[in-house]
């Protein structure tokens, strides 16, 4: 408790604050998905995700990307390493619709501190663009992101809050090089349904360091189911 406020309403206050300091006004979208995970042994599992993404006050299309990948878990558990490939289909800076394909690789760990749950999440990408669709300098493109998160575990509840942090760097520009270019805070909550199904519903600002594309904030919910 802080001056009267829970931590989610600080959390809140903290998003919605952040747009007094933007040049132009915010946008807001709504994130959509679908995901799920296949178990093929103890070590191995495979995974699949659909997401849709509008923008523009949720009435333009911004995204669809549909992503498979395959998971090696080690250290009891406590650590994933996992490569993936995932097709986009997107509303691009030059108002036109393109196509890109993307291929990334994942290294994540988590330990628990009664009740908190801390986990990190590395991930290293490689995007390629339509040239005919767009005029790139830099095609493909590398990035690296970093994410951080913080869960929390109430006892007895199906509920398990989150805060998130998600740092992207661009590896391969010719000019700035190595230069940080998205920032993006999450807060939300994972619902448990049952011992195979979540949902989980969050709020997300993605604010852009490199060029000038606006704030984005965005509601979301996803759909996870585990065999």
């Amino acid at each position: 408790m802080l001056c009267g406020f829970n931590r989610w309403e600080v959390f809140l206050l903290l998003l919605f604050s952040l747009s007094s300091f933007s040049q132009t006004p915010p946008h807001w979208g709504v994130s959509l998905s679908i995901e799920a995970e296949k178990e093929i042994n103890r070590f191995f599992s495979v995974t699949g995700k659909e997401e849709v993404r509008l923008l523009n006050n949720s009435a333009g299309f911004d995204r669809n990307a549909a992503s498979l990948g395959i998971d090696y878990t080690f250290l009891d558990r406590k650590a994933k390493i996992g490569v993936y490939y995932a097709f986009l289909y997107l509303y691009n800076n030059d108002c036109l619709f393109e196509s890109r394909h993307r291929c990334y690789i994942n290294l994540s760990c988590k330990e628990t501190f009664e009740p908190f749950i801390l986990s990190w999440r590395g991930r290293l990408q490689e995007t390629y663009r339509d040239a005919s669709r767009g005029k790139y300098k830099i095609n493909p493109k590398y990035a690296m992101k970093n994410k951080l998160e913080a869960a929390y575990m109430i006892w007895g509840s199906p509920w398990k809050p989150y805060l998130s942090c998600d740092f992207s760097t661009r590896l391969n520009d010719p000019v700035r090089g190595c230069e940080l270019t998205k920032l993006r805070l999450q807060g939300g909550a994972t619902w448990r349904l049952d011992r195979t199904t979540y949902l989980d519903f969050f709020l997300r600002c993605d604010e852009y360091l490199a060029g000038d594309e606006p704030r984005v904030f965005s509601l979301g919910a996803a759909y996870k189911m585990k065999f």
